[in-house]
């Protein structure tokens, strides 16, 4: 059974349904499998995580993220979960990905969903964003990798920067707020995928942005605090997104060591390299202000 008739025979059974039926893949995602499936005249989400997710998603965690967040409204709804294994039914949202629009002329749509999270009362896990960076680099280092020089000492720059930011005030977050997992159904934004959701930062969120481009970033940031960026809200926003380069960088390098560089025919050492690369001209820019 090759795992599209595999994802058919779980949507028949979990919705006691037989007549389901693939209806596309979706891309993107750490190397998920996740098809769009149609039965009973509805269509559905269906996510078999891929090769080694479980080492950076902890699926109890993402299913009370979801029970959360489903107070705000914000999410699409969820069918079933299978907390050992990570897969996932969801009703499917109909509309755009916000990552195939001009990004820039939704600040405002995007903003409100935001400040609706980070404003709410509800409570998450601490992200533990150092503690999740220690447990990234371990991986690699089990698998035989040795982080080069350039790499710790961007590291030991960023446990300097993050003294700064010891107090601010942690909120509810989504932690992976890139435009990829936004989509727009009419005025309607809903967000999806809350694996990493935790309390955090909300300028973690602004800088995840930054996957579709700093500038993206830089804009929402100023659609958010309401003026001209200062200095200091700059500066922030620079070392959250530089340590989610240096994250990228390690999932990256694991992902190369564990053979997914040949398997997806995607050269993640070269990806990686791409990150660290940003990384330092991001520790650059907060270094110049």
């Amino acid at each position: 059974m090759n795992i599209e008739e595999y994802i058919v025979a779980r949507v028949n059974a979990l919705l006691h349904n037989q007549d389901a039926k693939i209806v596309k893949r979706l891309e993107g995602g750490m190397s998920n499998y996740t098809y769009v499936v149609e039965t009973g005249g509805k269509k559905y989400t269906y996510r078999v995580p891929g090769k080694f997710a479980e080492k950076f998603v902890n699926r109890v965690d993402e299913w009370n993220n979801i029970q959360e967040i489903d107070k705000l409204d914000l999410n699409n709804k969820t069918n079933y979960v299978e907390i050992p294994s990570g897969e996932k039914l969801a009703e499917y949202v109909e509309g755009t990905i916000m990552s195939e629009t001009d990004i820039i002329s939704y600040n405002a749509m995007s903003v409100a969903a935001l400040k609706k999270l980070h404003n709410s009362d509800i409570k998450l896990k601490d992200y533990d964003a150092f503690g999740r960076l220690d447990d990234d680099e371990r991986y690699c280092r089990e698998m035989g990798f040795t982080h080069p020089e350039k790499y710790l000492a961007l590291r030991r720059k960023l446990e300097e920067m993050r003294k700064a930011y010891a107090q601010v005030k942690l909120v509810p977050c989504h932690c992976d707020y890139q435009p990829t997992n936004l989509v727009i159904d009419g005025d309607k934004l809903f967000v999806l995928d809350w694996e990493f959701a935790g309390m955090n930062d909300p300028f973690y969120d602004i800088a995840c942005y930054g996957n579709a481009g700093l500038d993206k970033a830089l804009s929402l940031l100023a659609s958010y605090v309401g003026h001209e960026p200062t200095n200091d809200e700059l500066r922030r926003l620079f070392f959250h997104r530089a340590f989610q380069c240096l994250q990228w960088y390690n999932v990256a390098i694991f992902k190369d060591l564990v053979g997914l560089s040949k398997d997806l025919n995607m050269d993640f050492n070269q990806v990686a390299l791409m990150f660290m690369g940003m990384a330092e001209e991001l520790v650059e820019k907060y270094d110049s202000l």
